[in-house]
Protein backbone atom coordinates (compact mmCIF):
# COMPACT_ATOMS: atom_id res chain seq x y z
CA UNK A 1 0.00 0.00 0.00
CA UNK A 2 1.41 3.33 -0.68
CA UNK A 3 1.06 6.23 1.13
CA UNK A 4 2.17 9.82 1.23
CA UNK A 5 5.62 10.02 3.44
CA UNK A 6 4.51 12.83 5.60
CA UNK A 7 1.73 10.33 6.11
CA UNK A 8 3.76 7.66 6.86
CA UNK A 9 6.01 9.09 9.28
CA UNK A 10 2.81 10.89 11.61
CA UNK A 11 1.76 7.11 11.66
CA UNK A 12 4.81 5.89 12.58
CA UNK A 13 5.51 8.59 15.41
CA UNK A 14 1.49 7.85 16.33
CA UNK A 15 2.37 3.88 16.65
CA UNK A 16 5.87 4.62 18.57
CA UNK A 17 3.97 7.05 21.09
CA UNK A 18 1.14 4.76 21.43
CA UNK A 19 3.03 1.65 21.36
CA UNK A 20 1.51 -0.13 18.69
CA UNK A 21 2.51 -1.58 15.66
CA UNK A 22 1.64 0.60 12.73
CA UNK A 23 0.01 -2.76 11.28
CA UNK A 24 -2.45 -2.56 14.04
CA UNK A 25 -3.16 1.10 13.57
CA UNK A 26 -3.78 0.54 10.17
CA UNK A 27 -6.18 -2.37 10.29
CA UNK A 28 -8.21 -0.90 13.15
CA UNK A 29 -8.26 1.84 10.65
CA UNK A 30 -9.50 0.05 7.75
CA UNK A 31 -12.12 -2.02 10.37
CA UNK A 32 -13.65 0.98 11.40
CA UNK A 33 -13.98 2.46 7.80
CA UNK A 34 -15.95 -1.28 6.82
CA UNK A 35 -17.66 -1.30 9.82
CA UNK A 36 -18.75 2.26 10.31
CA UNK A 37 -17.65 4.76 8.20
CA UNK A 38 -18.89 4.43 4.92
CA UNK A 39 -22.37 4.73 5.82
CA UNK A 40 -21.28 8.14 7.78
CA UNK A 41 -23.14 9.89 5.16
CA UNK A 42 -25.37 8.04 4.24
CA UNK A 43 -26.95 7.86 8.01
CA UNK A 44 -26.35 11.70 7.80
CA UNK A 45 -24.51 10.78 11.41
CA UNK A 46 -22.40 13.48 12.55
CA UNK A 47 -19.95 14.34 15.54
CA UNK A 48 -20.55 16.08 18.65
CA UNK A 49 -18.99 16.39 21.83
CA UNK A 50 -20.78 14.92 24.36
CA UNK A 51 -20.82 18.06 26.74
CA UNK A 52 -23.48 19.23 24.55
CA UNK A 53 -25.51 16.05 24.41
CA UNK A 54 -25.26 16.40 27.94
CA UNK A 55 -26.26 19.71 28.28
CA UNK A 56 -28.68 19.19 25.76
CA UNK A 57 -30.97 16.88 27.70
CA UNK A 58 -30.64 19.42 30.99
CA UNK A 59 -33.58 21.49 29.04
CA UNK A 60 -35.91 18.42 29.02
CA UNK A 61 -38.27 17.25 31.26
CA UNK A 62 -37.95 13.39 32.50
CA UNK A 63 -41.52 13.32 30.07
CA UNK A 64 -39.60 14.78 27.37
CA UNK A 65 -36.64 13.18 27.57
CA UNK A 66 -38.73 9.66 27.37
CA UNK A 67 -40.26 10.86 24.79
CA UNK A 68 -37.36 11.72 22.81
CA UNK A 69 -36.04 8.19 23.13
CA UNK A 70 -38.99 6.48 22.11
CA UNK A 71 -38.86 8.31 18.65
CA UNK A 72 -35.26 7.85 18.74
CA UNK A 73 -36.09 4.15 18.51
CA UNK A 74 -38.90 3.94 16.67
CA UNK A 75 -38.02 6.47 13.84
CA UNK A 76 -33.73 6.23 13.78
CA UNK A 77 -33.50 2.68 15.31
CA UNK A 78 -35.89 1.26 12.14
CA UNK A 79 -34.26 3.29 9.69
CA UNK A 80 -30.35 1.77 10.63
CA UNK A 81 -31.96 -1.78 10.84
CA UNK A 82 -33.31 -1.63 7.53
CA UNK A 83 -30.02 0.39 6.06
CA UNK A 84 -27.81 -2.35 7.24
CA UNK A 85 -30.53 -4.71 6.22
CA UNK A 86 -31.80 -6.35 9.32
CA UNK A 87 -34.91 -6.86 10.55
CA UNK A 88 -35.59 -6.65 13.78
CA UNK A 89 -34.48 -9.45 16.09
CA UNK A 90 -32.24 -9.67 19.15
CA UNK A 91 -28.61 -10.21 17.29
CA UNK A 92 -29.34 -7.73 14.65
CA UNK A 93 -30.33 -4.95 17.75
CA UNK A 94 -27.23 -5.65 19.93
CA UNK A 95 -25.02 -5.18 16.75
CA UNK A 96 -26.29 -1.68 16.31
CA UNK A 97 -26.10 -0.85 19.98
CA UNK A 98 -22.93 -2.73 20.39
CA UNK A 99 -20.87 -1.77 17.23
CA UNK A 100 -22.63 1.40 15.88
CA UNK A 101 -23.51 2.71 18.49
CA UNK A 102 -20.89 2.04 21.33
CA UNK A 103 -18.03 1.36 19.56
CA UNK A 104 -17.69 3.78 17.19
CA UNK A 105 -20.30 5.99 18.20
CA UNK A 106 -18.36 6.55 21.56
CA UNK A 107 -21.63 7.57 23.57
CA UNK A 108 -21.07 4.70 26.01
CA UNK A 109 -19.68 1.08 26.63
CA UNK A 110 -21.84 -2.04 26.28
CA UNK A 111 -21.56 -5.36 27.61
CA UNK A 112 -23.78 -7.75 27.00
CA UNK A 113 -23.94 -11.56 28.47
CA UNK A 114 -26.14 -14.45 27.57
CA UNK A 115 -26.12 -17.95 28.51
CA UNK A 116 -28.29 -18.52 25.42
CA UNK A 117 -31.97 -17.72 27.09
CA UNK A 118 -31.16 -15.65 29.62
CA UNK A 119 -29.56 -11.76 28.70
CA UNK A 120 -28.09 -8.62 30.73
CA UNK A 121 -26.90 -5.60 28.54
CA UNK A 122 -24.94 -3.24 30.27
CA UNK A 123 -24.98 0.57 29.03
CA UNK A 124 -21.94 2.49 31.34
CA UNK A 125 -21.25 6.02 30.85
CA UNK A 126 -20.92 9.26 32.39
CA UNK A 127 -23.15 11.46 30.95
CA UNK A 128 -25.19 11.65 33.79
CA UNK A 129 -29.26 10.01 35.05
CA UNK A 130 -30.67 12.22 32.41
CA UNK A 131 -28.81 10.08 29.62
CA UNK A 132 -29.78 7.11 31.67
CA UNK A 133 -32.80 7.56 31.35
CA UNK A 134 -32.91 8.23 27.61
CA UNK A 135 -30.98 4.85 27.30
CA UNK A 136 -33.61 3.26 29.14
CA UNK A 137 -36.17 4.10 27.64
CA UNK A 138 -34.70 3.27 24.39
CA UNK A 139 -34.26 -0.30 24.86
CA UNK A 140 -37.07 -0.83 26.11
CA UNK A 141 -38.80 0.79 22.91
CA UNK A 142 -36.91 -1.36 20.95
CA UNK A 143 -37.33 -4.36 22.77
CA UNK A 144 -40.76 -4.08 23.05
CA UNK A 145 -40.75 -3.72 18.95
CA UNK A 146 -39.30 -7.35 19.09
CA UNK A 147 -41.95 -8.46 21.33
CA UNK A 148 -39.67 -8.68 24.53
CA UNK A 149 -40.18 -7.34 28.19
CA UNK A 150 -37.33 -5.40 29.28
CA UNK A 151 -36.79 -5.39 32.85
CA UNK A 152 -34.13 -2.27 33.28
CA UNK A 153 -32.44 -0.84 36.84
CA UNK A 154 -30.70 2.68 36.26
CA UNK A 155 -28.61 4.58 38.30
CA UNK A 156 -26.82 7.75 37.28
CA UNK A 157 -24.55 6.26 34.97
CA UNK A 158 -25.43 2.98 34.28
CA UNK A 159 -28.50 1.07 32.95
CA UNK A 160 -28.94 -2.57 33.46
CA UNK A 161 -31.68 -4.36 31.30
CA UNK A 162 -32.60 -8.30 31.57
CA UNK A 163 -34.66 -10.26 29.70
CA UNK A 164 -35.51 -13.82 28.86
CA UNK A 165 -35.11 -14.57 24.97
CA UNK A 166 -38.40 -16.22 23.64
CA UNK A 167 -37.52 -19.28 21.32
CA UNK A 168 -37.93 -18.73 17.72
CA UNK A 169 -40.40 -21.18 15.79
CA UNK A 170 -38.73 -23.19 12.67
CA UNK A 171 -41.25 -23.68 9.91
CA UNK A 172 -39.53 -25.86 7.69
CA UNK A 173 -40.75 -28.19 4.98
Amino acid sequence: MRIPAALDEALRQYAVRNKQSVNAIVEACLTKFIEFDQYVDVLDYGSVRKIFLVKGLEYLSENEIRELARWSAMELGAETLKFYDAYPKVDAVMHIYENVISKYGRLYNFRHETDGKNHTIIISHRMGKNWSIFFEENLKTIFSRLGIDLDTETSANLVRGRFVEKPTTSTRG
